[in-house]
């Protein structure tokens, strides 16, 4: 198939590049580099530099004539889009909505877009399936949930095929260190640096980590399945912030010191997905388990020091 893959110049989309060319399809990647890196565009996909929120982008869509779009392009900073929404939806709201409007037009056979299970906002079931209540808590998790909106929309009224993947803390090589989501990738920078990283709260905050290398199948799956509607893709498991700190110093042989701050606000107490309506209809299980995503995603930032 000849897949665009938005946003395949960073952490997540560059692995789901990866996975679909070792799959045998045709990949194309738009990202305007904002936050993703031309040394991750894999070898053997086309490269393109374009603002998905742009009237070039839309009719780069509708030139190319693809047979399907994963999105992966978008404003990913909770603590930002508290204090810029307006930017935050811009990105995620009207830059996805763009994205489907073009691929309607230029009969897209699927459509996969990357969603998060901060649309839920704090989580009262846990696991959280997709029957979860929906009351995001900050401006991301509300672009992200109005995207999801516009995507029923598309499917409702025009037939599109679109699969939703809800991901909870994806992780792993390639993860920006210098934003301010992605606790693993912060502190594994911080600690090789000799810098004291910052846990906000007690620690006792926990969160369900899943593995780029998972995510990427995931997506794959999704792709070959042509699943439609929502689903949540995560471990279906959870570990709070201190656990994550211990295997951290663990990988690393190291004892070295963090301090605490106040909690972000916006952000949930507990979060843990289950991927069991995912599963059934793939057949998709995440197999990194934590320890060993964190030691071998500990190698790799150890390499790029």
């Amino acid at each position: 198939m000849k897949i665009l893959v938005t946003g395949g110049a960073g952490f997540i989309g560059s692995h789901i590049a990866e996975t679909y060319l070792a799959a045998g399809h045709d990949v194309t990647i738009v990202d305007d580099l904002s936050m993703g890196s031309r040394e991750n565009v894999p070898d053997g996909a086309q490269f393109v530099e374009l603002d998905i929120t742009t009237d070039a982008f839309t009719q780069f869509v509708m030139d190319e004539r693809f047979d399907a779009i994963n999105h992966h392009a978008a404003h990913m900073e909770l603590r930002v889009s508290v204090e810029k929404p307006v930017h935050d939806a811009s990105i995620n709201i009207l830059g996805s909505l763009r994205l489907l409007e073009a691929a309607r037009r230029s009969g897209v056979q699927h459509v996969i877009l990357a969603s998060t299970t901060a649309v839920l906002g704090e989580f009262t079931q846990l696991p959280a399936t997709e029957s979860h209540p929906v009351r995001p808590i900050a401006p991301y998790g509300v672009s992200k949930r109005s995207m999801e909106l516009y995507a029923d929309y598309e499917h409702t009224v025009h037939g599109m095929s679109i699969s939703i993947l809800r991901y909870t803390n994806v992780y792993g090589p390639r993860q920006n260190p210098n934003g301010e989501s992605g606790v693993i990738a912060i502190f594994l920078e911080k600690f090789l640096k000799g810098a004291i990283p910052t846990i906000h709260g007690d620690g006792s905050q926990e969160r369900d980590y899943l593995h780029v290398a998972d995510v990427a199948c995931a997506n794959l799956a999704a792709l070959d399945a042509r699943v439609q509607g929502i689903y949540h893709v995560c471990s279906n498991s959870a570990a709070s912030v201190n656990d994550v700190v211990r295997m951290l110093r663990t990988a690393l042989g190291t004892d070295a010191e963090v301090i605490h701050g106040p909690a972000k606000p916006g952000d949930p107490a507990k979060t843990r997905g289950s991927h069991a309506a995912f599963s059934a209809l793939t057949g998709w299980h995440p197999v990194t388990p934590l320890e060993e995503g964190i030691r071998t995603t500990a190698e790799w930032f150890r390499t790029r020091q």
